[in-house]
């Protein structure tokens, strides 16, 4: 009998209630049954899936079919109708452990947790000592915020299965949800020690390495997930995340481009690829792509949120805090958004304000939402002149981002810093900047804006890239990461690899226009390798940025910085971390060739346009006075510092430690 004829016949069955060849309907069922489950185990899916639904005309009232055609619907890709089928055998048996299991494993995999973890809870029940059920019940709590109770759970699955590698897995993700990375790091290593085929523990160990500043590894682990399924989605997206994180935009556009064409309802991978397209200077792309995703997803908070920073760096304030504020509403618990409308110009209102004290109550909230809140409550204490309660916040706020560093042993050692400091100095002589005078490329492009972070950097990119001609890549760290050994791997430099070095680099100021002259890479930390910058560019210019250093110390603290920079969790590292560059800039003045200009962020406050002919002059441009409307800029600003560049120049950051008074006095000690 064919599919038609299969058909026919149930349609025919449905009208008369009768049973094929007379038989009752559950031994017919039976049969129908048994032949589908054999075509289910030899993977001829669509032909169990028409034998289910002939048993289901004959007997709509067994479970067991509409169990196995969730299944079938499940190993086909067909998620909601998984769904729909396993809901139909549970309500029709309630005693089969495995299908509730499976009942909570597709809800699961549907979002519907709260069903999953009442399918979980069922069959423990049933049958307590199973351990896939509690890795699953983990999972449906995770999901709701209850990881106290998702890590018992996982735990106890663990217990019953100590070899379980989807338990270990599960509890690796809830170590990565408390911010604990190490610990996340070794569920993963011992899950693939237990099943090296297991794709996800590859992919989720390369989150878990790439939050722990560890790229290479990360993409090295992405890339072994993807040998073991070159279309796993989650691979694909951690793959793009470390490569977005390591600057390889186009990489990364691809990665995630490829994760959303085979799974357009994965919301995570659609929500990078639009982060990975502002990052590359593509705004209307990046708009359009949060667009399209929330037209399909309108209550995604996290799109809100993205879409939000976009607007932001465009310029479009007003949009933009509208678009933090909906995420706000949509989902209260995503302290980020909260921080960015906190950090915003508009009124939040002071019911807006006791709803993040509120949130910051609630015991289901993890270290990293609590951090933002705090700094999110720390803004608009400022804001109000409440000194006291922005300094209270900011503390907590720094508690818990240097216990988190803690834990994943990211750890500040100034003394470390310092010896870091004296090896580049020894290795940068003069006699080296010497020999190596003619190694690299004589391009006039490459600018290098950098200085302490808060210390005035974008507000001057933004100034140079507003002239008609000269761009910007941002933070690109266009030469940092070049020599992986640096400073010692220098000493070793040939001319040959020098000039493989500078093309590199090139590379990664390329930008789309002819009219171009100068491109700027805006990396504070390019202070480090001012030398290496000579001897690859000696034709290249660099604006060093100052500010007053308690304005930077307390900037600084007041920062939530995405990267992992340690040393801002504490007014000590602080002000050993300014003393630091301080030092290095010292050296590389009595060493270097390069033009090098010193800016002061309270010069360029006072006198825009004196400062602003002073910068564009160094650069050997004409002036244009488009570059005193900086606010207007149609670059995209992708740093902490994109609500103040998008306004003119305001005084009240400048002095503003003055009111801080004895708070910083351990501050202070390190800068006297």
């Amino acid at each position: 009998m064919n599919r038609q004829e299969r058909r026919r016949r149930r349609k025919q069955q449905q009208n008369s209630g009768d049973s094929p060849s007379g038989i009752s309907p559950k031994i017919a069922t039976g049969v129908q049954l048994g032949e589908a489950s054999e075509h289910y185990a030899a993977g001829r899916l669509e032909e169990a899936a028409e034998l289910c639904q002939d048993a289901i005309a004959g007997a709509p009232l067994e479970g067991d079919t509409f169990h196995l055609l969730a299944l079938i619907r499940y190993r086909q890709g067909r998620l909601q109708d998984a769904g729909e089928n396993i809901l139909e055998a549970i309500t029709r048996n309630d005693t089969n452990p495995e299908m509730h299991a499976n009942c909570g494993a597709i809800m699961n995999m549907l979002g519907r947790h709260a069903e999953a973890e009442a399918a979980c809870r069922h069959a423990i029940s049933l049958k307590p000592k199973n351990a896939e059920v509690f890795s699953n019940l983990a999972v449906a709590l995770e999901m709701q915020g209850r990881l106290n109770e998702a890590k018992e759970a996982c735990l106890e699955g663990l217990r019953l299965n100590p070899d379980y590698p989807e338990a270990r897995i599960n509890l690796g993700n809830l170590h990565v949800r408390e911010g604990d990375y190490v610990s996340g790091v070794e569920c993963y290593a011992e899950a693939i020690r237990l099943a090296p085929e297991n794709p996800t523990a590859r992919a989720n160990l390369s989150v878990a390495l790439l939050r722990l500043g560890e790229m290479d590894n990360a993409i090295e682990q992405a890339r072994e997930a993807l040998a073991l399924n070159p279309e796993y989605v989650e691979a694909l997206n951690a793959l793009g995340n470390a490569l977005m994180t390591q600057g390889d935009y186009h990489q990364a556009e691809d990665a995630f481009r490829k994760a959303y064409a085979i799974q357009p309802a994965h919301r995570e991978a659609g929500i990078n690829l639009a982060a990975t397209l502002q990052k590359a200077g593509q705004t209307s792309e990046a708009v359009a792509t949060y667009r399209s995703i929330l037209e399909f997803n309108p209550d995604l908070a996290e799109a809100e949120n993205g879409l939000g920073i976009v607007l932001l760096g465009q310029g479009n304030s007003d949009d933009a805090t509208a678009a933090f504020r909906r995420a706000t509403e949509i989902k209260p618990e995503l302290a980020e958004a909260w921080y960015n409308l906190a950090s915003s110009d508009d009124e939040v209102s002071p019911e807006e304000t006791r709803k993040i004290q509120d949130i910051l109550g609630n015991s289901n909230i993890n270290d990293s939402q609590k951090t933002n809140l705090h700094f999110a409550l720390a803004e608009l204490s400022e804001r109000h002149g409440d000194t006291d309660g922005a300094m209270s916040n900011l503390n907590e706020g720094n508690r818990l981002r240097a216990e988190e560093f803690a834990k994943n042993e990211i750890i500040f050692d100034a003394d470390d810093l310092d010896r870091e400091i004296s090896d580049i100095t020894a290795i940068f002589s003069a006699d080296l900047l010497s020999r190596m005078r003619e190694f690299g490329n004589q391009s006039e492009v490459p600018v290098f804006v950098c200085g302490m972070p808060r210390s005035g950097t974008t507000l001057v990119e933004q100034i140079i890239s507003s002239h008609g001609e000269a761009g910007s890549v941002g933070e690109r760290q266009t030469v940092g990461d070049l020599v992986s050994d640096f400073p010692d791997g220098v000493t070793e430099l040939t001319r040959e690899r020098a000039g493989e070095l500078c093309q590199l680099a090139l590379n990664r100021f390329d930008v789309d226009s002819d009219r171009i002259k100068h491109v700027i890479d805006k990396s504070p930390f390019s202070f480090f390798y001012l030398g290496l910058i000579q001897v690859l560019f000696p034709n290249a210019r660099v604006i060093h940025c100052q500010r007053n250093p308690m304005d930077v110390g307390l900037s600084c603290y007041a920062q939530n910085f995405t990267a992992n920079h340690p040393w801002s969790t504490d007014l000590t590292g602080i002000g050993r971390y300014i003393q630091a560059e301080s030092r290095m800039m010292e050296h590389w003045r009595s060493v270097l060739d390069l033009a090098i200009l010193e800016v002061r962020y309270e010069d360029v406050v006072a006198d825009i346009e004196n400062q602003g002919r002073r910068i564009i002059d160094f650069l050997g441009l004409q002036w244009s006075d488009a570059c005193l409307r900086f606010y207007d800029n149609n670059q995209t600003v992708l740093t902490a510092s994109n609500w103040q560049v998008r306004k003119p120049l305001y005084s009240s950051s400048v002095g503003k430690s003055n009111r801080y008074g004895d708070y910083l006095d351990a501050l202070k000690v390190e800068l006297s």
